[in-house]
């Protein structure tokens, strides 16, 4: 059995916290063959996706104190590059972080061509270029924070007007990424909304600052349209932004709401691992893309999330009736 992860280039990993290297362990735990490749060596080739990949062999890890895992040096060994057909495959994990750029569009389209009857795809590359993670919650306007999508630098100094305080970040962001906290007495107000919009060709996404973020952005991690877990994520000393998970958070009714408002929509485009932010009472990203934060939940809070969500995708694929 080969399970096979589209992921950035492995020296980019940090295999101490990296979602993807905790997924590639539960998946070598239960026998398969962990195959890793990237977006741009993927290849459509008479109808069929196939992708240049290495199979690793991943060295032993442990728990390793906070958020982190103790792995050896040379973390894992690779064989030499093949071309592998995708569809021969049991499962494939799309793990490559934004932007959605032309590369990444590309790739989502060879992957159209695996049939997911056969192969299960997390997430299903269709899904990926439909939810949109921080537009889709905008589908929800009752769960959302006041937010408004944009270029025009006029209309963000007129949202922020209104309410004082204001996050803006990139349509495309992740990781905290090119995220600004704007008030409306800030000097550089113009100079940041000139380089966050490109001055004024690139929409952002602007929304009102929730001071409740002090109190911890939570992360429910949903796998198969249902909240597995939660855990809670503070501000860093000196900087807005969120860090790395802290404690386990509870799964409140109003989280549960959230939770079952966005079901149909990800079942529906095939997400089946979706990390949803939510601070307060209020839903701010859905994330489909590259989920992170499994492995530093496992770690901190000797959670299975990584090793559960590879047992879902394998069960669902017997589910299908797949041997």
């Amino acid at each position: 059995m080969k399970i096979v992860f589209v992921a950035d280039p492995l020296e980019a990993l940090d295999p101490s916290t990296d979602t993807s290297v905790g997924l590639m362990h539960a998946a070598q735990d239960r026998g398969a063959q962990v195959w890793v490749t990237e977006a741009r060596l993927l290849e459509a080739v008479d109808g069929r996706a196939r992708a240049l990949a290495r199979r690793l062999l991943l060295a032993p890890s442990r728990p390793g104190g906070g958020h982190r895992w103790t792995v050896a040096e040379a973390w894992y060994t690779a064989r030499e590059s093949r071309h592998l057909w995708l569809d021969d495959a049991a499962a494939v994990f799309m793990r490559t972080e934004p932007p959605l750029d032309a590369t990444f569009l590309t790739a989502t389209m060879i992957l159209d061509l695996v049939d997911p009857a056969g192969t299960v795809m997390v997430n299903d590359p269709r899904g990926l270029r439909a939810c949109g993670e921080h537009v889709l919650p905008l589908h929800f306007p009752d769960l959302v924070p006041p937010t408004i999508v944009t270029a025009d630098p006029r209309a963000i100094r007129s949202f922020l007007a209104e309410h004082a305080a204001i996050v803006v970040k990139p349509v495309d962001g992740f990781g905290g990424r090119g995220v600004l906290r704007l008030r409306r007495d800030d000097p550089n107000l113009a100079s940041l909304l000139e380089m966050s919009t490109h001055d004024g060709r690139q929409a952002v996404v602007a929304q009102r600052y929730l001071p409740e973020v002090s109190a911890g952005n939570k992360r429910i991690f949903v796998v198969a349209g249902e909240p597995v877990g939660a855990v809670y994520r503070y501000p860093e000393a000196g900087d807005f932004r969120i860090g790395a998970p802290a404690a386990q958070a509870p799964i409140t009714g109003r989280d549960r709401e959230i939770c079952s408002r966005l079901a149909p929509d990800l079942r529906l485009h095939g997400i089946h691992l979706a990390g949803l932010d939510v601070i307060g009472p209020h839903l701010i990203e859905v994330n489909v893309t590259s989920v992170g934060a499994l492995r530093k939940a496992d770690a901190l809070l000797g959670w299975t999330l990584c090793a559960d969500l590879v047992d879902s995708v394998l069960g669902t694929r017997e589910q299908r009736g797949v041997a």
